[in-house]
């Protein structure tokens, strides 16, 4: 039976975690290949030459979660990888082979004031949910709320005040996150969708933009239900100076 492409990603996911460049390339076009990740140099034989200075031994990768839409999977992870890390990671398939690859990190960090990790909670898709649906309500609340600004709004995305948040050093509930989205907006921007991406109650969005004038990414995982936001998993991750990225492709 065929492999999935979820099932091809985790394969290569677990020959990065294990240090196995072999296993790592398995499901990857040699001569579309694309990589975005600043720290590594470009196409197949840059993951390799990448992933030879993990050392088999310490480093492990853990996948929480994975999704697929479309010609994208996406997927979450808990790892120790040049340090105990969080990751997102973003795949592109053409011809069943991946030819794409974005990734996102933050440092690890004790659970927040509310208990929560910045991987707990569900794992699973739920059937039930409308993919499509989802997406378009989450760009309409990220483009109204993130892009645009307009806080005034922010409550009709939520139910009452519920929301799970697993970001580090916060609690839940909306009344919590727009105080806490007032003080970031002091010090940061945020300028374009680049990823929207989902399945069922899931939806994955990546977006450009600054904090404290300095180039930025945003990395956002929600949960929604009913058509309302109930979990938020993500972190900003600051671009490295372009003159320490191994390729030209761009973190996004």
């Amino acid at each position: 039976m065929a492999k999935s492409g979820i099932e091809k990603v985790l394969t290569v996911l677990q020959g990065i975690g294990s240090g196995d460049p072999d296993l790592a390339t398995k499901y990857i076009n040699p001569k579309k290949y694309i990589e975005h990740n600043p720290h590594s140099a470009d196409g197949v034989n840059g993951l390799r030459k990448y992933i030879s200075q993990f050392s088999k031994e310490k480093n492990h990768l853990k996948v929480v979660r994975a999704f697929q839409d479309g010609h994208y999977v996406f997927t979450q992870e808990d790892g120790l990888i040049l340090g105990q890390n969080t990751f997102f990671d973003v795949f592109r398939f053409e011809d069943d082979l991946i030819v794409e690859h974005w990734v996102f990190s933050a440092k690890a960090a004790p659970p927040n004031e509310s208990g929560h990790t910045q991987v707990d909670g569900p794992t699973q898709a739920k059937s039930s949910e409308d993919t499509e649906k989802n997406k378009a309500m989450m760009r309409e609340y990220y483009e109204t709320v993130h892009i645009s600004g307009d806080h005034s709004k922010i409550l009709q995305y939520f139910s009452g005040d519920h929301c799970i948040r697993h970001e580090p050093g916060v609690r839940d509930g909306v009344g919590a996150f727009i105080h806490d989205l007032g003080i970031l907006t002091q010090h940061r921007t945020i300028d374009d969708v680049k990823f929207l991406l989902g399945e069922r109650d899931f939806v994955f969005i990546a977006a450009v933009g600054t904090v404290e004038g300095e180039p930025c990414v945003y990395i956002d995982l929600y949960r929604v239900e009913d058509e309302k936001i109930v979990e938020h998993w993500g972190f900003p991750e600051k671009m490295p100076p372009q003159e320490e990225w191994k390729n030209n492709n761009g973190m996004l």
